[in-house]
Parts: structure tokens; C-alpha cells; sequence
């Protein structure tokens, strides 16, 4: 994994934390603070910098920096920062990326023995922090500052908040008698984990009167206005563009900025080798002094026109997705329809977890289930503290539950619930459930919850001996990845696709706004080496249990 300036721009604050922490001086503090602010705007990859020999051309960063980044390039660690760093808890540097958490703060929350994000989160829910001494005025802040951090960070948008916000917008618009359609576009159309701006493709027969409607979108101001293209920005800070076309021209606008920039690349290689150009107004003749447009209303008659088939958004990422669609052998790609069940959903049965209950009961979720189509549910509840519960006191929750999830089944017709749980991988890779337990079950997903920091070797052995067991079927959330928050522990996947493939284990593919993980490239290599997957939501509360549409997404990708 490459050094990004994103990823440099951290290493700096996290030593301006540790100097905090450690009581440097303000000039020592200060300059890493200003080094990380400029390396974080930096329009060019300091990487790259590098390797052309201009450092000294970033701002705010002296010649002693400049060797520490050398030093770091060329090895990928600097051992100065790693002394300044030794005895502050990993955590800690995890911390003081949200809002309004500073490293004092930070090194507390770790003193009270939180391990991540994802455990200050339950530890935030449960109170477990307040009885412990932690202040419940900081407390209170905390939840709001770590959801708003899961949405909006380094101006990116996870995908399930960009697509409610966009849906928002294409409601208002469409109110206008004026608009025939209106798309979103870019990375969102595609369905990427993460999106910048918001583009609309919007088509009309009276652009002007559309325009008029637009610039009236409620908590909006204008930011620029043009004949046919508009842009605003909202009280919440996003920036939207509209690009309004005349019907007859609506195929080639949406995709021209659907992209992505390969997909469209490619295909004006394609359309050269047929004398023809591309753009957003349609196709033309690239040779006759008197060239014919083809002005394309849908982006099947623009496709069409270059002999192709109309590639799904979500894959025009140019790997592959021209050949098959000029050769009419594109994919067959799942949908939502095809959906008949959630595996992963948590329920407020009182299992006594460590982590976040689900707010639902069982009857509840089976008939969210069933509203929502579903032939099964899967509620997989985290597994009993185990640090609080010997293993007999674990085998009856777990028995407790049981009858519960027996029960309801013999009752109810409609849709069979599942006795699952989600169980945590130990570091060495054993479950935190005894055998006992997982007996009593249809089987048990399994997920990594803490230790992230684990090498490659140590973290591909701790998967692979969890997965041994015959009681797990499902690698739950597989890389760890939270998406703006934290990145994927490092694993050795080749081994870990071989292995579940030989084992009918599956992967998930988690529809969680922050995961969306297995990502899509993972995802696309594991299915060549034949592994199967479950697309699940992760559900806390049932009206979560439509975030499907993501996962899903991410499954087509």
C-alpha cells in the first residue's frame, strides 16, 4: 500500500499528538501540525516529489522533515518517529481523528482500555465508559462527532449518504412540469464506496424555466449559473452540479459523465476505429467535411450506434466490460430482486454482549423480512462478553436464545429465522464461544474485531483457523476496512480465497454505510478463485435492513 499524501498527512498529526503527549516542544508540535496541513493540500503527490528531488518545494516543510521523508520513502518507516511514538497505545492516534477529540482525550479513552472506533462506539452506547470515570458531557459528543466522521471527511461521501442526498434533490426537481428526466451522474451512477460532488444530468424542453426551478432547490445558494449548466452549494456544504440537456441529447450527456474517465477513454478508441467522435452533445462523423451527428436520446442508442451493448454503470471502470460488451457476452449481474435474505442482522435478545445490541426483537425483523420479500433472516447477535461470562454462563445465553429463535419458527410460516451469531476471531484464532455453543447453532459467522494492527502472516493465519472450524460458514466484514475512518488490515487474500473456496466458507459482503466491505476488487478476485458470497446489512434496527441496495451494488461492481 502506497505512502499517499492522505496517509502522510496522518503520520504528521500523529507525531504532533505524540509530542503533545510526550510533552515536546510547541515549536516541535507546531511545525509536524503545519507540515500535515500542507502535505494535505498538496495538489501533487509528495511521493512523487520525492522521486523528482524537489521536497524543498512543499510548503512548511524544513530540511529536517525532508530527511525524515526521505528516510521514510526509502524504507517506509522512520525510526526517529517510531521512538517519539513507542509507549502511546496505537489507539490513540484512531482517536484523535474525530471531532473535538484531542490526544489527552484520547490516551484516557485508551487508559479505560477502548481498542477502536468500533468499541468506543458500543462502550459510548452501553455507558460503560461513564461508570468508569469518563466524562458523560464529553461522552455525549462523542456519538454525534463519530457518526458525522462516518459521512463526510477529506470532502469524500460515503455512498449510502451521497444516494440519500442526491435522492432528495432528483425528488425536488422532478416537480417541475418543465423536467422529462433527471440522473444522477459520475461516481455515484457508478456506485463507488465513496463519492466527491454531486452531478445531475437533467433533460427538458424549456431549459430555461428548468434552470429557474433548480436555483429555487430550498437551503441552496448559487454559485455559478450558465445556459445550460447550473451549480449550487447547500447549508450543509455540498456542491451540486446540474448539466440540463434537450431530450433528443439525454443519451450521450448521461454517458459522457457517467464515466469513468478509462470506461470513456476506451471507448473513443472504439469509436475512432469506426471514423467517429465521441462527446456529451452525441456522436459525428470524425471525417466528412460535413459531418452527421447522431444525437442519442438513451444511452442504448449510443451504444448501439458503436455495435455494443449497454455495459451496467456500475462496472464502466474499463476492466473488461467493452470487449464483453462488443463481443454481446456481458454479465448477467445480480440484483436486488434476486435477494432472498439477510444473514447478519442484530436483535435486542440481552446475550450480556461486550458490543452494540440490536434494538429489534425477533418478531420484529422476521416481519421487516417478510415486507421486504425475504424467504429467511439471519439474526447473529455479537457472542457474550468474555471477559465477563465463563463458558458455561456463555452455552446458556446462547441456549436461552435458542428456544426463543425455535419457538418463533414453530409458530410462523412465512419466513425462517436463522440462529446464527457473529463471533469475534481471538488473536491467535480462536472463537470467543466454546464449542458447546456454536453446537446450538445453524452455524456462526465469524469477524475480526480488534488487534487490526496484526502482520500480514499472523492476521492470514488468524483468518484461516477461524474459517477451520465445521460450526462457521461466513467471514464477516473481511478486511476490517471502515471506510474515512480506518483502513483494511493486511492480509495475505490469495490464501484466505483459496482456502474458502476449497472449504465452502463464504464471504460477506457487508452493506454497512462505513464498510461496504468485501470491496469491490477484493470481491471480483475472489470469485475467480470460485468463492461464494452472502450480501448482508449488519442491521442494528430494521429500517437499516434496506441498505441491501449497497452491498448489492457492490457485488455488481
Amino acid at each position: 500500500m502506497g505512502i499517499t499524501n492522505i496517509k502522510l498527512a496522518r503520520m504528521l498529526e500523529d507525531m504532533a499528538t505524540a509530542y503533545i503527549l510526550k510533552k515536546g516542544n510547541i515549536f516541535q508540535i507546531r511545525a509536524y501540525k503545519n507540515a500535515a496541513t500542507a502535505v494535505e493540500h498538496s495538489t501533487v503527490e509528495v511521493k512523487d516529489l520525492w522521486e523528482a528531488g524537489r521536497l524543498d518545494q512543499i510548503p512548511n516543510v524544513g530540511e529536517g522533515l525532508q530527511q525524515y521523508l526521505d528516510e521514510l520513502f526509502k524504507t517506509g518507516k522512520v525510526k526517529h518517529w517510531e521512538e517519539v511514538k513507542n509507549g502511546i497505545p496505537e489507539q490513540v492516534f484512531e482517536f484523535t481523528e474525530i471531532s473535538g477529540v484531542g490526544p489527552k482525550t484520547a490516551f484516557k479513552l485508551a487508559q479505560l482500555g477502548v481498542e477502536d472506533i468500533e468499541d468506543l462506539k458500543d462502550k459510548l452506547r452501553s455507558g460503560e465508559l461513564i461508570k468508569k470515570g469518563f466524562s458523560q458531557k464529553v461522552a455525549e459528543k462523542l456519538l454525534p462527532a463519530i457518526e458525522q466522521m462516518s459521512f463526510v471527511k477529506s470532502g469524500r461521501m460515503l455512498l449510502p449518504y451521497a444516494f440519500n442526498q442526491a435522492q432528495k434533490v432528483i425528488d425536488y426537481v422532478k416537480k417541475s412540469a418543465f423536467v422529462e428526466k433527471i440522473e444522477a451522474l459520475g461516481s455515484l451512477r457508478r456506485m463507488v464506496a465513496t463519492i466527491g460532488d454531486l452531478d445531475f444530468a437533467v433533460t427538458s424542453n424549456n431549459i430555461q424555466q428548468t434552470i429557474e426551478h433548480i436555483i429555487n432547490l430550498p437551503d441552496s445558494q448559487v454559485v455559478k449559473e450558465g445556459e445550460t449548466q447550473v451549480t449550487l452549494s447547500t447549508s450543509s456544504g455540498l456542491n451540486l452540479d446540474f448539466i440540463i440537456t434537450k431530450p433528443e441529447s439525454f443519451g450521450s450527456l448521461l454517458q459522457h459523465y457517467t464515466g469513468s474517465k478509462a470506461h470513456n477513454i476506451h471507448l473513443r478508441k472504439v469509436a475512432e476505429k469506426k471514423g467517429l467522435s465521441l462527446s456529451e452533445h452525441g456522436i459525428r462523423e470524425a471525417k466528412n467535411q460535413k459531418p452527421k451527428v447522431f444525437k442519442t436520446a438513451t444511452e442504448k442508442e449510443f451504444y448501439h450506434l458503436l455495435g455494443m451493448d449497454v455495459p451496467p454503470p456500475e462496472i464502466r471502470e474499463d476492466t473488461g466490460e467493452i470487449e464483453a460488451a462488443l463481443a454481446h457476452k456481458l454479465p448477467d449481474l445480480v440484483k436486488q430482486e434476486d435477494i432472498k435474505g439477510d444473514l447478519h442482522i442484530h436483535d435486542n435478545f440481552p446475550i450480556e454482549t461486550g458490543r452494540d445490541l440490536g434494538l429489534n426483537s425477533i418478531e420484529e425483523i422476521a416481519e421487516q423480512a417478510k415486507i421486504l420479500g425475504y424467504l429467511y433472516v439471519g439474526v447473529a447477535d455479537h457472542t457474550p462478553s468474555i471477559s465477563n461470562h465463563t463458558n458455561k454462563e456463555m452455552v446458556a445465553l446462547v441456549k436461552t436464545r435458542t428456544r426463543l429463535v425455535e419457538q418463533y419458527n414453530s409458530s410462523h410460516i412465512s419466513v425462517r429465522v436463522l440462529n446464527l451469531l457473529e463471533v469475534d476471531i481471538l488473536p491467535d484464532g480462536r472463537l470467543s464461544v466454546p464449542e458447546e455453543a456454536l453446537k446450538l447453532l445453524d452455524f456462526a459467522i465469524v469477524s475480526v474485531h480488534s488487534g487490526h494492527w496484526m502482520d500480514k502472516e499472523n492476521m492470514t493465519k488468524r483468518i484461516i483457523k477461524a474459517l477451520e472450524s465445521p460450526y462457521v460458514k461466513v467471514l464477516g466484514h473481511p478486511t476490517g476496512r471502515l471506510l474515512n475512518q480506518r483502513e483494511s488490515y493486511e492480509v495475505d487474500w490469495n490464501e484466505v480465497f483459496k482456502f474458502a473456496a476449497k472449504n465452502n466458507k463464504a464471504l460477506e459482503i457487508n452493506s454497512s454505510p462505513d464498510r461496504l466491505d468485501l470491496p469491490d476488487i477484493l470481491v471480483r478476485q475472489a470469485k475467480e478463485k470460485g468463492v461464494k458470497f452472502v450480501i448482508n446489512t449488519d442491521s442494528h434496527e430494521i429500517n437499516s435492513m434496506e441498505i441491501m441496495r449497497f452491498g448489492v451494488a457492490v457485488a455488481r461492481r
